[in-house]
């Protein structure tokens, strides 16, 4: 979310740009922001590598494995 600048098209590009894009990363900002501050010590689990969601479209992950 802090990435600058920050060039992924998740959002379109151009003329195809989502008119909910504003929206959708302040909901993501308050979300993230209330689920660290409940869970401080929530960690990505490095014994679990990350999966690749196989799709020539969306490039993701299948799932993030967390820990706290």
């Amino acid at each position: 979310m802090r990435r600058s600048p920050n060039r992924h098209l998740g959002f379109g590009h151009g003329i195809h740009f989502c008119l909910g894009a504003p929206l959708a990363r302040l909901e993501a900002r308050i979300a993230l922001g209330m689920l660290l501050e409940r869970f401080p010590t929530i960690r990505r689990r490095r014994s679990m590598p990350f999966e690749l969601k196989p799709s020539y479209f969306i490039y993701g992950l299948k799932h993030v494995p967390l820990e706290w």
